[in-house]
């Protein structure tokens, strides 16, 4: 880890030392009617390469000019274009204010070639914000959205077959992250195993953005106990005349045979508009670095159809109807396979927009989520003897609303939020070499139910310097459940919880308060600071006897747990200069109060109902864990042909007591011991990854090459047998080729040099002690048409 530093430190100062210019034009632009500035301006100069977009206070700085009379056109959707030309003498640095006219009709489309580093790299608010933009989202070959999030920074992901990547961010993980669609609309996944978390049931050619907000901070999004990622998908847009577009991709990959494919139709004019499209995925068995093929094939299709209405000026209304299936998708690190998933999403959504100089905007939507998942072990060594077939139906229904107001010059957003949880699901078993026995039939879930009502609401207040972000939340958690009851195979009750015990109400109270200092116009330092609560989800609560964790135990629920409760706090340094660059330091310290994790059961009490599990462990409130860490971006300016990205972040996590079981050969417990400040499992290690770009035929053409780099993981928890996993450095290439409006060409190789390795997150081949490697070297290439 010690050389990568070094080497990430050597490679950052160079890069600072290689981008130095000189200066030229500054500026703010502002909004004549109210005087406020404008955010996300572009600021172009003409018959150039060279442009820039104006940060929130409607500031930009264009550097390295000549002596010359210069034309500067201003763009922004909100507004009328403008123009203005500059005389600019030997050695000056010209500052100007702009003024824009809001525009009453909207562009049907807008283009941008080259998306502004400052959107993706430094956050807007107090606290970290991740964007990922649809010009990433295309130039990569990640097969789902939990590939994709992989690249981020300090975000990784749980590997358990070929896609279905469980994303963890800073070490917060499963129900500890707000996952939604479009600002609201929430999936709860059918397998125990999370097989199909949330992101697996969105396909990545849909999404236009996504937006993820570290720490407990977003209250607005819903209950936040590590960070909200929200999945924006493409929406139809309005026109001032008809039209009709058709966009289409069709993607291939090599080493899995991999071939998908996309369409969308998307049109109207400015009272009906729509958005169509459809799209399929097959991929194959992949082989890793070392020429091994990993069982991991999938199929999955979906379709997806939105309507909009605008009946009044500033007001629209979009329906929303999705279905998406998956076929064979295969699990290497689980005790199933998923033979078939439908999930149908569906919603409404009415917004309102300038409605008074007071009432800016209302939102709300209505959604429903239902997932029908079915899973076997009909491809394991052990289906000889028994045949299980687990069905699970999950449905999330439940709405959003939300009310922005200008207080001034400031902004208030109030809100309430609405989900219902329910989820019902058993597991056949046959027995194969004794067919006249009868099937046994268990309860995964019981008719499972879980609701929350939460109210909002969000106060941003500029004062001078200084700017202010304060959110709090209140939610009001109620769980149910019919009768929990295990048997045995005379039909025997072992466990049991009868329904006056399964049953729990919570009121949870989340705040968060974040300020930023300008120190001047380049440097700022931000420090939030807030508590987020969140109630336990369904499978801490109601589980019955499934091996879902890394390690090999059967797990059980508890009813009776408490919420967790993480007080976190973020320092952030940013730094903004178009002669240097982009740069974005970042510390957080969390404490976790009622840490929900496993606790294993004696044997006397519970055992295990699957096979070739060591016992049973069964969820607990273990007391106070900690996560701490930083992470660290930085970005050449982008108006130059030659540009790199440098990331770095790390994350140390603890758990203040927790018992290790001493285990014999056999794997049986024969003591117990209590181990302070025991590490958190499943903690990513220290990464860094370096991006180099350069730009050809003023931007037509950009080759990419990647380098990351991944240290060992040594700190990994002793009461859990956690292994510890070796480092690695991985590289590859990849291209954007825009050959012009109609046609454009990505593509490149992953793992270029064929390494074999594996992430520490990744669970190993079930029924062994082998690690599930990644994908050895992969070419792809993508191929987009626009009509």
């Amino acid at each position: 880890m010690r050389n990568s530093i070094l080497l990430w430190l050597f490679i950052f100062n160079s890069l600072i030392l290689f981008a130095q210019e000189n200066a030229g034009i500054s500026g703010f632009v502002y909004e004549t009617q109210s005087g406020k500035p404008i955010e996300n301006t572009e600021v172009i100069l003409l018959d150039t390469d060279k442009g820039v977009i104006t940060n929130k206070k409607g500031y930009f700085q264009l550097l390295n000019l000549q002596p010359n009379t210069y034309y500067l056109v201003f763009k922004h959707i909100g507004y009328e274009e403008k123009t203005k030309k500059i005389n600019l003498k030997q050695d000056e640095e010209k500052q100007i204010e702009i003024y824009l006219i809001p525009r009453v009709r909207k562009l049907k489309e807008v283009i941008i070639e080259e998306e502004d580093e400052r959107r993706v790299l430094i956050s807007r608010l107090p606290y970290i914000e991740t964007k990922i933009l649809k010009k990433q989202i295309t130039e990569t070959a990640a097969g789902g959205v939990g590939d994709l999030l992989r690249s981020s920074n300090n975000i990784s992901g749980i590997r358990k077959g070929g896609t279905g990547i469980d994303p963890v961010i800073r070490g917060f993980k499963f129900s500890q992250l707000n996952v939604q669609i479009d600002n609201g609309l929430k999936i709860e996944g059918g397998c125990p195993n999370r097989m199909d978390p949330a992101t697996s049931h969105i396909q990545i050619e849909d999404i236009e953005s996504i937006e993820v907000f570290k720490g407990p901070y977003a209250l607005r999004y819903g209950p936040s106990l590590g960070g909200v990622i929200n999945l924006k998908t493409t929406m139809p847009e309005k026109s001032d005349t008809f039209n009709v577009h058709i966009n289409a991709l069709k993607g291939f990959e090599s080493n899995r045979n991999g071939n998908k494919g996309q369409m969308r139709v998307f049109g109207g004019n400015k009272y009906v508009f729509f958005n169509i499209s459809g799209g399929q995925k097959d991929y194959g068995n992949y082989k890793d670095g070392n020429g091994n093929e990993v069982k991991s094939e999938f199929r999955k299709y979906n379709y997806r159809g939105q309507l909009g209405f605008c009946p009044y000026k500033s007001h629209s209304i979009i329906l929303y109807f999705e279905e998406s299936k998956g076929r064979d998708v295969m699990f290497p690190a689980l005790p199933m396979d998923e033979r078939k998933d439908d999930t149908r999403l569906m919603s409404i959504d009415y917004m309102a927009t300038e409605l008074s100089e007071v009432f800016n905007s209302i939102t709300v939507k209505l959604y429903k989520s239902d997932v029908n998942h079915e899973m076997d072990n009909k491809n394991r060594p052990f289906s000889d003897t028994v045949v299980a077939v687990s069905t699970i139906e999950a449905i999330n229904r439940g709405f959003r609303a939300e009310a922005g107001l200008n207080i001034g010059k400031n902004k208030l957003f109030i809100g309430i939020d609405y989900e219902n949880i329910s989820k019902d699901g058993e597991r056949v078993k046959s027995m194969i070499p004794q067919p006249g026995l009868p099937v046994k039939k268990e309860k995964l879930w019981n008719n499972a139910l879980i609701t929350n009502l939460g109210l909002f609401a969000e106060y941003i207040y500029d004062l001078n310097s200084f700017e202010f972000i304060g959110a709090v939340r209140v939610d009001f958690n109620n769980a149910r459940s019919d009768e929990i009851v295990v048997k045995d195979t005379s039909q025997v009750k072992i466990y049991q919880y009868g329904t006056d015990s399964i049953k729990s109400d919570y009121i949870n109270f989340s705040f968060s308060l974040g300020a930023t200092k300008h120190l001047n116009n380049k440097l700022s330092l931000s420090l939030t600071f807030g508590r987020g609560v969140r109630s336990p989800d369904m499978i801490e609560r109601f589980i019955i006897l499934l091996p879902i964790g890394y390690d090999k135990f059967d797990y059980l629920g508890d009813p009776r747990l408490k919420p967790e409760a993480n007080n976190q706090a973020d320092l952030t340094l940013k730094y903004i200069n178009e002669k240097i660059g982009l740069l974005q330091i970042n510390g957080f310290y969390s404490l976790i109060n009622n840490y929900i994790t496993g606790e294993r059961l004696p044997p006397s009490v519970q055992k295990p109902l699957s096979k070739d599990v060591l016992g049973v462990k069964q969820f607990y409130n273990a007391g106070n864990a900690r996560l701490r860490g930083f992470e660290l971006s930085y970005a050449t300016p982008s108006q130059y042909k030659f540009g790199a990205k440098l990331f770095g972040s790390y994350t140390y996590g603890t758990i203040n007591n927790v018992k290790k079981y001493i285990l014999d050969e056999h794997g049986d417990a024969i003591d117990v011991i209590e181990i302070k400040n025991d590490a958190l499992t499943e903690i990513p290690p220290f990464e860094s990854s370096i991006i180099i770009r350069y730009r050809f035929f003023n931007g037509r053409f950009i080759p990419k090459a990647k380098i990351r780099m991944a240290a060992a993981q040594d700190h990994v928890s002793e009461a859990s047998y956690e292994p510890t996993s070796p480092g690695f450095v991985v590289a590859g290439f990849s291209f954007n080729f825009y050959f012009n409006k109609y046609f454009s060409i990505t593509g490149g190789v992953d793992n270029i040099f064929d390494k074999a390795y594996y992430e520490h997150l990744n669970r190993n081949i079930i029924g062994t002690n082998t690690n599930l490697y990644e994908p050895g070297r992969i070419f792809y290439l993508n191929l987009f048409f626009k009509i």
